[in-house]
């Protein structure tokens, strides 16, 4: 399992409609996600933890967003690209994820 706690830096418009981009930075990873306005949303400033697992959390209700995916990307390339049903993750530097493995991406806000 995979958690990472960030902050929000920013967030731009992306050239499809409901879709803006944002970018998010922790201890020594970025993370540049697609933010569907739709399904959910995040605003610069805002902390967040995103927990990436081959299992499905328990505690499934706790989290803004979830989704399933797999790598979209050799990691070779220097990132992770988590593609979950064409929402994009790009981690820097890689996570260490294994090729053709579902994984499941949840996403929350946290206090402080």
């Amino acid at each position: 399992m995979v958690s990472l706690s960030l902050e929000v830096k920013d967030v731009q418009p992306s050239k499809l409609e409901g879709v803006k981009i944002a970018r998010a930075e922790g201890q020594s990873e970025t993370v540049t996600f697609d933010v569907i306005e739709s399904i959910y949303t995040v605003n610069s400033g805002d902390r967040i933890e995103i927990v990436i697992d081959e299992s499905k959390p328990d505690d499934l209700d706790s989290f803004e967003f979830c989704g399933h995916g797999y790598l979209a990307a050799d990691e070779s390339k220097g990132f992770t690209l988590l593609s979950l049903w064409g929402i994009l993750f790009k981690f820097a530097p890689p996570l260490g994820l294994k090729a053709d493995t579902k994984y499941y991406l949840c996403m929350r806000r946290v206090k402080g």
